[in-house]
């Protein structure tokens, strides 16, 4: 039997008082928004961080990880998992910062697009 029709039987038969199956109802509906949050961030840790560097020496790197796993290596060590020295000239430590308060944010489609002078390409993005 659902919760609240349980809930509308004991006020019926007198098993509680009105404001007992009040104060019920309202510890029920007061755990729906933390249970939607826990579901939706679920759902953004199984989506996938992809890291794609496509070198003008023809390096070629395609990196994924799913979300969840990423934001554990960012907190254990406090950067990607990404080839540095195709990335020169560019603040590390500030753009993994950024990048973990996008994860943080639960940001979904391109990070970050870097384009270096030497026609490297970096693009790090969240999708399915």
């Amino acid at each position: 039997m659902d919760e609240k029709l349980r809930i509308f039987k004991m006020v019926e038969e007198g098993t509680v008082t009105a404001e007992q199956g009040a104060a019920l109802m309202s510890a029920l509906t007061a755990d729906i928004p933390e249970q939607q949050t826990a579901m939706i961030k679920n759902s953004y840790d199984k989506k996938m961080f992809r890291v794609i560097v496509d070198s003008t020496n023809g390096d070629k790197v395609k990196i994924q990880f799913p979300v969840g796993a990423i934001r554990k290596i960012l907190k254990a060590t406090g950067k990607l998992p990404i080839p540095e020295e195709e990335l020169k000239g560019v603040d590390l430590s500030g753009m993994m910062e950024a990048i973990a308060e996008c994860l943080s944010e639960e940001i979904e489609g391109d990070l970050v697009n870097v384009e270096g002078a030497d026609g490297t390409v970096v693009r790090i993005f969240v999708d399915k």
